[in-house]
């Protein structure tokens, strides 16, 4: 998307935005985001660079810390003795990341309470592989399905023969368009991956001061990817009118290709200072590749989206500036009680009703946590006090 330029300075110089991201195709061939129309991220909502820093300040500081509070997202569910012995099936795009790992050992302990089995199936980001696996949950006649990151596009068939057979679905990190003849029978969320993405973007113009040359490397595979890289780029041009930002784009069946990416983004603009990634897995890796290919890494300010282990301890050892993520483990609780709720026959709260937890990871604050233990990662000891399961627990009535 490209907007016109507006002549605004920078420092006494011509200030440029870029703000073109290039959208693919599901799991398509990897793609370069071509930089688009030259234009300023002037504000729309009227703020002055001063207020939009201020703001972004804001937002850092208020998701410095655990969240210590959880809110029910509605009432006690009744009913749920008839699911007892029955299993859920758990679909994710690939297990290769931790935070789908953390999501099967968070969704298998809280369905253990109410008396459940998980079974879960790898996609390995193939069509064939999702389609097989939705099928198979299907045919094994399951409970219910929770897929992860999985587009209808990627198996629709499967979705629909699901809808068919009568098993309620939960579409977790799924923002695509829901069929009429779904309603109901399948529900989809995005997990607040936008207002992680934004939070990303407001430590940038926290840290530049609202002075900031970005490259953005990004994915836009799926609609809540895409959602949330959208998300990320409205959050300059409404914050950073003295912000630039190009967007390079990543595929998760062209990972190799990353490093050489940005590698050529980087030689072509030696004004770019930070390197945002979204996300640090697959992502992480080859981009950080690509940073020392450019031969500019000592140069760069490198921040990330999604505090795996690699990534708290880049930022314990000075080498990365800050890093957000959501907690995967009160996610998968959240995704537990929306199907609960469906196979009671209970109406799902709307997502707004659901609480995620966010940090932004520092320097300063990365050793409040065992950033170097995958365990606290998975069982959410980063993000919360873990209150939320005794709540869970006696919402569920299993307490």
């Amino acid at each position: 998307m490209n907007h016109p330029e507006h002549g605004n300075t920078r420092h006494g110089r011509p200030t440029r935005a870029r703000w073109s991201l290039t959208a693919l195709a599901v799991l398509a061939a990897f793609a370069l985001s071509a930089c688009g129309d030259s234009g300023s991220g002037g504000s729309t909502r009227g703020e002055t660079d001063a207020e939009g820093v201020a703001y972004a300040k804001a937002q850092v500081e208020a998701h410095l810390n655990p969240l210590t509070e959880f809110k029910d997202p509605g009432d006690k569910i009744s009913g749920l003795d008839a699911v007892k012995g029955g299993t859920i099936a758990y679909v994710p795009i690939t297990l290769k990341a931790t935070y789908f790992q953390a999501q099967l050992e968070q969704i298998t302990e809280a369905a253990a309470l109410v008396g459940m089995k998980v079974q879960v199936c790898d996609a390995q980001a193939q069509p064939t592989v999702a389609t097989q696996c939705v099928n198979q949950a299907v045919a094994a006649k399951s409970a219910g399905i929770i897929t992860d990151s999985l587009p209808f596009a990627l198996a629709r068939n499967a979705y629909a023969a699901a809808v068919e057979a009568g098993i309620p679905v939960v579409a977790s990190d799924v923002s695509d368009p829901l069929p009429p003849e779904w309603e109901g029978k399948i529900t989809t969320n995005n997990n607040g991956q936008d207002a992680g993405s934004r939070l990303m973007a407001d430590a940038i113009i926290a840290d530049s001061g609202g002075d900031a040359n970005v490259l953005f490397v990004s994915t836009t595979s799926t609609s809540t990817t895409k959602q949330s890289a959208e998300a990320v780029l409205d959050e300059f041009k409404t914050r950073c009118s003295g912000c630039e930002v190009t967007s390079v784009a990543w595929e998760a069946s062209a990972v190799q290709k990353i490093p050489t990416t940005v590698s050529v983004a980087l030689n072509s603009d030696p004004n770019i200072d930070y390197v945002f990634v979204s996300y640090d897995q697959p992502a992480g890796p080859p981009a950080i590749q690509g940073m020392q290919l450019s031969g500019r890494a000592d140069k760069l300010k490198l921040v990330g989206y999604g505090s795996d282990v690699t990534a708290m301890q880049r930022l314990a050892g000075g080498k990365q500036l800050t890093d957000v993520a959501n907690d995967p483990a009160m996610i998968a609780w959240n995704n537990t009680d929306r199907l609960l709720r469906m196979m009671a026959g209970a109406p799902v709260p709307a997502e707004s009703s659901y609480t995620i937890p966010r940090r932004v990871f520092t320097a300063d604050n990365v050793g409040s946590v065992n950033g170097s233990s995958v365990t606290d990662f998975k069982n959410g000891a980063w993000f919360t006090d873990g209150s939320f399961r005794k709540a869970y627990a006696e919402l569920w009535g299993a307490s």
